[in-house]
């Protein structure tokens, strides 16, 4: 039985909580489980009876490690379950030719390819019914009674000849031309004995209207009796680049149609009352993309969403939620350890923490080096794990020591955000220029910098060739890397949506040890 517990004891987790699911055993979940800090304004059994199924938030603000705990919760209680990963499931290359595909189902056969048309509510409908027969196949028991109308929904969804590719989406989705797909199996049967009624090409061919096929797979799914077996159905990373690429804009109207998809089965599926449930989490800036395609999504995110923060509202700092997943996580190692007695919260930062850092108290300290995201903290504790495994306090020493390869890591995080902008080169000309900037500044500052280093590098001048320092200093602050200081702070992460130009501004401190930030005046 241990007596103290050391900082390789603490259950961390992963910066990505779908790593967290990797190869794990049920001690891994349960320890998950145990540690995980379930937000303020999450009320469980809303997801659990259906009453809500869509997440929004930041990037790292935790959306996945919900649907995670959902998931394992869910479980628990023996009920079924699968995930769908859109981004990792998906490639841009299956992403481009199933939207290729896809758009012939709302053009007209005049007409073999557009943008603006591009529909894929039916794709994601059939998708999603296919999946849900899929699952049902693979378990013991079944979520619908396996009589006749069952029998036809399963035919009617499994009915299209799939792709001949050996991976991808294009294998997972039928070929779609002119919005006809071929149909697999004895026609007879499904015209006469199971009398599914497609629109067909004509007599002879097994040409059929891939939404004559969506169609009536939403029909024949009204029909089925529902058994008292649940399954939950989880799609994430429902993810964007930033930049304006074709690829992105059909990510966008792929995102926004699989969301509507989504809405449209659970929705049948609560007025039928089946025990189907379709979960997903989507970034906040994905929303704001699509509400710019004219399709109209804002009335299921609000009725049937929940937004993602981690913001305190006033009183005491020491109760901070992310402060509190401290708390969670050490108090959840004691557990598992037998350490005895179990700290209160109060007593846990006493035990394990200094009382000030840097003549400011540790928590504040803490605070203000994340972007309000649970990912700082388990990157935080991480690192600190990593560096001193065997230590049995967070010391004062220890924090100075990480706080270079924290930084280092936060930059990284950023440059990626960045990526999908700028070019490396301008990313490098970005560095340059923050790199020994002074603290806090303004926009004729910033300028100047821009202009000396613009006649040192030519990543510099690269950069500037293609964006005007204002647009540069939005995008930063967009993705948290500066915020405006002074009366009034203002960050992206703390909810507010715009930079401020005429107002001072700063680069956030997690960041300034990476990039050798000056001080101008103290702060």
């Amino acid at each position: 039985m241990l007596k103290t517990l050391q900082l390789k004891d603490i259950f961390v987790g992963k910066t990505d909580a779908k790593n967290e699911f990797v190869g794990v055993n049920d001690d891994i979940k349960n320890k998950f489980i145990d540690s995980y800090l379930i937000p303020e304004n999450i009320i469980i059994d809303d997801f659990h009876e259906g009453k809500k199924f869509i997440v929004t938030g930041l990037k790292g603000t935790g959306k996945t490690a919900l649907l995670r705990y959902l998931e394992v919760s869910f479980q628990k209680k023996m009920h079924s379950s699968s995930f769908i990963l859109f981004k990792s499931d998906f490639s841009d290359e299956d992403k481009a030719a199933f939207s290729k595909a896809a758009a012939t189902t709302s053009i007209s056969e005049k007409n073999d390819s557009t943008e603006f048309n591009e529909d894929f509510e039916n794709v994601w409908e059939w998708f999603l019914h296919k999946h849900v027969v899929r699952i049902s196949k693979d378990h013991a028991f079944a979520f619908f009674e396996k009589d006749k109308n069952w029998e036809k929904y399963c035919k009617c969804v499994t009915a299209p000849k799939l792709g001949n590719e050996e991976s991808g989406i294009t294998k997972l989705f039928p070929k779609v031309r002119r919005g006809n797909v071929e149909i697999e199996g004895d026609l007879d049967i499904i015209k006469g004995k199971l009398g599914i009624e497609f629109d067909w090409e004509n007599e002879e061919s097994k040409l059929v209207k891939f939404s004559s096929i969506v169609r009536q797979a939403n029909e024949l799914y009204k029909k089925l009796k529902p058994t008292s077996k649940k399954l939950y159905i989880f799609i994430d990373e429902l993810e964007l680049t930033l930049g304006k690429s074709k690829q992105y804009i059909k990510d966008v109207k792929l995102i926004r149609d699989l969301i509507v998809a989504i809405g449209n089965l659970n929705i049948l599926s609560r007025d039928l009352n089946y025990n189907i449930y379709f979960i997903t989490a989507v970034r906040s800036e994905v929303l704001t993309s699509i509400q710019s395609t004219g399709k109209e999504i804002n009335k299921p995110i609000i009725d049937f969403g929940i937004n993602l923060k981690w913001q305190q509202s006033g009183g005491d700092i020491k109760s901070h939620p992310l402060l509190r997943i401290i708390n969670k996580k050490i108090q959840s190692a004691e557990k598992a350890h037998s350490i005895s007695p179990l700290s209160n919260d109060e007593e846990v930062w006493d035990r394990y923490f200094p009382l000030k850092i840097n003549n400011i108290s540790t928590q504040e300290y803490i605070l203000h080096r994340t972007w309000y995201r649970p990912r700082d903290i388990v990157r935080l504790l991480t690192i600190a794990q990593q560096q001193y495994p065997s230590d049995t306090t967070f010391t004062h020493a220890i924090f100075d020591a990480i706080v270079k390869e924290y930084s280092t890591q936060s930059w990284a995080e950023h440059a990626e955000e960045l990526r999908t902008i700028f070019s490396e080169k301008e990313i490098d000309g970005i560095k340059k220029i923050l790199t020994s900037l002074r603290c806090p500044f303004n926009f004729p500052d910033f300028k100047d910098v821009c202009e000396k280093k613009r006649e040192l590098y030519s990543d510099v001048e690269s950069l500037l060739t293609n964006h005007k320092p204002a647009d540069i200093l939005h995008i930063l602050y967009r993705v948290g890397i500066i915020g405006n200081t002074g009366a009034k702070v203002r960050y992206s992460f703390r909810g507010d949506d715009e930079l401020v130009l005429d107002n001072s501004m700063k680069v956030h401190d997690p960041l300034w040890n990476y990039l050798s930030i000056e001080f101008r005046v103290p702060r």
